[in-house]
């Protein structure tokens, strides 16, 4: 076998055999694309949100259809939230709306098919993964017209809610960290949504809303990132690149193998 054979099947092997774990459920879940490609983003403005507290996904009103501010960041430091780490994971986060004021509304989603791929072996069922960390001016206004977020998990089939979290800016009994001003935030959190066995092969949709206040002259924006059914990563902050350290499954280790074989078969060949 000529050398440049040996070589390229050696290196064949041990680029599946390495392979990162793919993030499975939602496509760009991670935003590495370093755009929005597999999302939708929509919106309009905030009018203030109906009714009142506590505050459902019922009460979230939207005028007009033109999509609100999206962008994606990397290695970045936000001056209103010094506590926050970017990116959350991989090199990209998603910032959903931002710190622009004009009662914006940014509507980012997405709707997938639950696979086997998204079982956790650990106990059997599918999950849905992701972080989010939001930032909210805090004008101290009543709390329907405050700035808010809204991110949840719904089965299409049913609309069933399997994750839902709704906050105002300055919402008591939620754990906002000061940050610079009258802005506060908070740091990333980690969500696990265990799905029901039967899930698999039924569509779900992913929703997060960030809007300014509903008067006008107050800004609101919430960091998504690592959607996906494997755990999220951690950022590693400004500065830094973090690096996914790939793990061997079943069929990588299998590729080691024969890896292994094929260099003491060739070897073998060699010294006859």
């Amino acid at each position: 076998m000529p050398s440049f054979v040996r070589t390229g099947l050696a290196a064949c092997l041990l680029a599946l055999a390495f392979a990162p774990p793919a993030q499975a459920i939602f496509v760009n879940g991670g935003f590495e694309q370093n755009g929005y490609g597999g999302w939708s983003v929509g919106g309009g403005s905030n009018p203030g949100l109906s009714g009142a507290p506590p505050f459902t996904s019922a009460s979230v009103q939207i005028v007009g259809s033109t999509p609100g501010p999206a962008s994606v960041v990397g290695a970045v430091s936000d001056p209103r939230a010094p506590g926050i780490v970017l990116p959350r994971a991989g090199q990209y986060t998603a910032k959903v709306n931002d710190e622009a004021t004009g009662a914006q509304l940014t509507r980012l989603s997405q709707i997938d098919t639950v696979t086997a791929a998204d079982i956790d072996p650990a106990d059997g069922k599918p999950h849905i993964r992701f972080a989010y960390a939001p930032v909210m001016d805090d004008p101290g206004h009543a709390p329907a017209e405050q700035p808010y977020f809204y991110v949840a998990v719904r089965l299409v089939a049913d609309g069933s809610v399997l994750f839902e979290q709704f906050a105002y800016s300055g919402q008591p009994g939620v754990n906002y960290q000061p940050g610079s001003g009258s802005w506060k935030y908070l740091p990333f959190q980690d969500v696990d949504v265990t799905l029901p066995a039967n899930a698999v092969g039924q569509q779900v949709e992913l929703v997060v809303i960030a809007a300014d206040c509903s008067l006008g002259g107050h800004g609101g924006y919430v960091y998504v990132d690592g959607f996906g059914s494997s755990q999220v990563g951690g950022g590693g902050g400004v500065g830094a690149v973090p690096q996914e350290v790939p793990a061997l499954d079943g069929a990588g280790l299998a590729l080691l193998a024969g890896l292994i074989a094929v260099a003491g078969w060739l070897s073998t060949r060699r010294a006859a």
